[in-house]
């Protein structure tokens, strides 16, 4: 049994047990206990059927033995209860394995639709970039050659009609490039604010506090994905202090250095009636994670909250 329990042998091991106890009966009558751990490890096993044979034996063997009778009696109430046991852990244990895989499952599905994120916001900037090229090659590359030309014809035109002309088709061709460069200029900005921009104007929107806002590094390292994690966080933050804290400042600081972007939110406020993460914390820590990022949050001396973020490489 020692063995059969310390590693993993057949399950009708245990009738080398049941031969063992009954041929060292004759010899050894309280080898008719033994029978006892044979009953067990037929429970344990599901085979409910040897119960009868070897009660009977041990009945017949010594039929007025009230101890035997009754140590075999919770011998099968034991195996019965081990049984269930065992069966029910073992149901858990898989319900635990399924739930373990559907969770990698969903891992490996988000990993796979931030590849598929990052495949679209390349393929959308090449885009831009290709109809960006395109208008300053076929419309304003022309005119400005044009009218470099035409600038090289008047340093050699003798006639002052000609050289007029010429003067006034240079005009043309600056005055409608200026145009064209201005509208396309101003088709490019951004309708809404993005990046730091946009952090910068929810500090701005977060009167009546008092919010100190500043940054470092290059800010142009930073994917799409992350700002909108960083300004998920600093609304998240900004709402917490006006709900939760008596701050009157606090401190926001970004910065980005080679490999990773910082955002730290720090207030003064010394009360603290929230203590533990609510549902917009727990939801920005798991997106913070799917980003391989992380998300923490400490109440110790004011309100800090520190989101890191890993710099997303471009793919060339």
């Amino acid at each position: 049994m020692s063995i059969r329990i310390r590693f993993s042998i057949t399950k009708w091991s245990f009738l080398i047990e049941l031969i063992l106890c009954i041929a060292f009966i004759p010899y050894f009558p309280f080898a008719l206990y033994g029978l006892a751990i044979a009953i067990f490890e037929a429970a344990i096993v599901g085979k409910w059927w040897l119960f009868f044979p070897i009660t009977i034996l041990m009945i017949v063997s010594h039929p007025l033995d009230l101890t035997l009778i009754w140590y075999s009696f919770l011998t099968v109430i034991v195996g019965n209860f081990t049984y269930h046991s065992m069966k029910e852990r073992k149901q858990l244990e898989k319900t635990l394995d399924m739930e373990r895989k559907e969770k990698y499952e969903l891992e490996r599905i988000k990993m796979e639709l931030l590849d598929a994120y990052f495949e679209v916001e390349k393929a959308a900037e090449l885009k831009e970039r290709n109809r960006i090229s395109r208008e300053l090659h076929d419309h304003l590359g022309h005119d400005l050659t044009g009218a470099l030309l035409a600038i090289q014809a008047y340093e050699q035109v003798d006639n002052e009609k000609q050289a007029h002309g010429l003067l006034e088709q240079v005009k043309i061709r600056l005055s409608r490039s200026t145009t064209r460069l201005r509208n396309t200029v101003h088709n490019l900005t951004p309708v809404t604010y993005i990046g730091v921009e946009r952090l910068q104007r929810i500090v701005a929107d977060a009167e009546p506090l008092f919010v100190e806002f500043k940054y470092n590094g290059n800010v142009d390292n930073v994917s799409s994905q992350s700002w909108m994690m960083l300004e998920a966080c600093l609304k998240e933050a900004i709402t917490n202090v006006s709900k939760y804290s008596n701050a009157t400042k606090t401190e926001v600081e970004l910065d980005v250095t080679e490999t990773l972007v910082r955002l730290k939110i720090h207030d003064n406020g010394t009360v603290t009636k929230k203590s533990v993460n609510g549902s917009g914390i727990r939801s920005l820590q798991l997106r913070a994670r799917t980003l391989k990022g992380s998300l923490t949050i400490d109440r110790q001396n004011g309100y800090l909250l520190v989101c890191v973020l890993p710099l997303q490489r471009r793919r060339e």
